[in-house]
């Protein structure tokens, strides 16, 4: 029975079975990028149990975890923009939410090299369902995609895109046509389908959900009624802050457990879709040369500090950890993804950028001069002897830096001459921030000082800085650097 015949079939088998799971860069490797609109980190099973989200819990114990992921800027445009380009706001000049009617450009992103055209460029055929957002005019198909269904704004503008359920109008390869139901599981068919189409290249498939995004209404009740009782438990009405709101919500108890439940169903729906998508692929035998990353655009604040809304949700413009700290998942085959981990390594949207070239067998641009860094030896779960020691952030004339400690806020003013006003928090407080702290030891100040001033001077650039705000092109009406 111990033949050579069939010692030469088993390690026959041995290496087929090797073989059937591509190797980091040996192979094109498919990828899904899942990207919700306003998600906190907070709102994940993982980090409370209360929330349902099982399918993204598997992902997270079955994939890695990043659990000190930013957004470089908290407000949707400039996010989405970062994270297409790997590049701040200072360097590709989108500092705010981009508006059909009242912004002063219309490509705003001419000129930057996009992931999706990186992707392409690479032999994949590269596909977007739902948000864009990182440019106006979201109807007319962006380059580097090869199927592109997002939203349509010149129907009935731009709220329309935002309805959870009803009609929305879609904008497919630059044709209108509408749709009417639940709008979460359309994207997430067409996604399917294009996963489905017959071509011979590795896909790259951008899977974009307006959820949790307001309006805080019009999810599913199935989801909506289980929150309801819990919801004072997670997020209690009566939180405040120094900083002044900057829109009309509520201070009514049972409207703010309204608004909590309807989020975290939003946040439940998109759970749903993560799970079909798995099926999806486990069905269809993609799952083993396939990566899939969760993540946000920026978090969101939903009665935190008495506070409704992300960057912009306060006045002047706020950098609470609440809305930068974002969920971070990246799942995939065993011979490229170490599963199980949990990193607490700082990272951000940017790092994607190279992150995601390099997974999909690319080579990094030589033109990219982004601060992203490449993720994969933290993937593959290797020890991370060079940390990133600070967190960076902008939002136009407002500046972040924190080392997980101290937090300073630098808000430049208009006058160039005038000095900036600093806010300074300490992030183990148990308030939070709540209110500005006293600073920090004088030897701290100047290290985060020096550091925070020697980042932004060694990226920005003058055509797009946030530091001369009032001078560049308007992105939206409402600005809040302008108020």
């Amino acid at each position: 029975m111990n033949s050579p015949l069939i010692k030469l079939f088993s390690l026959t088998l041995l290496a087929v079975s090797f073989l059937s799971v591509p190797a980091y860069g040996e192979t094109k490797t498919n990828l899904l990028i899942i990207m919700t609109d306003d998600q906190g980190r907070w709102t994940l099973g993982e980090y409370d149990k209360r929330i349902k989200t099982p399918n993204i819990d598997y992902l997270a114990q079955q994939g890695v975890r990043f659990d000190q992921a930013i957004s470089p800027v908290p407000v949707c445009s400039a996010a989405r923009a970062s994270f297409m380009t790997g590049r701040m706001p200072s360097q590709h000049g989108v500092h705010d939410f981009l508006s059909d009617g009242d912004s002063d450009e219309n490509d705003w992103l001419n000129g930057e090299l996009l992931l999706s055209k990186v992707f392409q460029n690479q032999g994949y055929r590269v596909g977007l369902f739902g948000k864009w957002h990182a440019n106006p005019r979201g109807w007319k198909p962006v380059r580097g995609f090869d199927r592109w269904l997002c939203y349509d704004e010149r129907k009935l503008g731009w709220v329309n895109q935002y309805a959870h359920s009803g009609t929305v109008h879609f904008s497919r390869d630059g044709k209108s046509e509408s749709f009417t139901g639940v709008q979460a599981r359309f994207l997430t068919e067409e996604a399917i389908r294009f996963i489905d189409e017959e071509d011979e290249r590795p896909f790259v498939t951008f899977l974009n959900f307006i959820e949790p995004h307001f309006p805080f209404a019009g999810l599913p009740e199935r989801l909506v009624s289980g929150y309801r009782p819990i919801a004072r438990e997670i997020v209690a009405a009566g939180g405040v802050s120094k900083l002044a709101r900057s829109n009309g919500s509520t201070d009514s108890v049972p409207e703010h457990i309204e608004q909590l439940a309807q989020y975290l169903a939003a946040v439940s729906l998109v759970d749903d879709q993560v799970g079909r998508m798995l099926d999806a692929l486990e069905g269809r035998d993609l799952l083993k040369n396939t990566v899939i990353l969760f993540t946000s655009d920026h978090g969101h604040m939903t009665g935190q500090y008495g506070l409704y809304g992300k960057g912009n949700g306060s006045s002047p413009q706020n950098l609470y950890q609440e809305s930068i700290n974002i969920p971070l998942i990246v799942y995939g085959p065993q011979a490229m993804i170490e599963a199980g981990q949990v990193r607490t390594e700082f990272v951000t949207l940017c790092d994607l950028f190279p992150t995601l070239i390099e997974l999909t067998g690319g080579s990094v641009p030589q033109q990219y001069d982004g601060p992203g860094e490449s993720l994969i030896s933290l993937l593959q779960g290797r020890r991370s002897t060079e940390l990133r020691p600070f967190q960076f952030a902008e939002y136009g004339n407002a500046r972040m830096i924190h080392n997980g400690r101290w937090k300073l806020i630098r808000y430049h003013q208009k006058d160039a001459k005038s000095p900036p006003k600093d806010l300074w928090f300490d992030l183990v407080h148990p308030l939070g921030e709540a209110m500005p702290s006293a600073p920090p030891s004088q030897a701290q100040q100047h290290v985060l000082t020096h550091e925070l001033e020697t980042f932004f001077s060694e990226i920005e650039t003058e055509e797009h800085s946030g530091r001369r705000i009032w001078d560049l092109p308007k992105h939206n009406g409402n600005e809040p650097w302008r108020k």
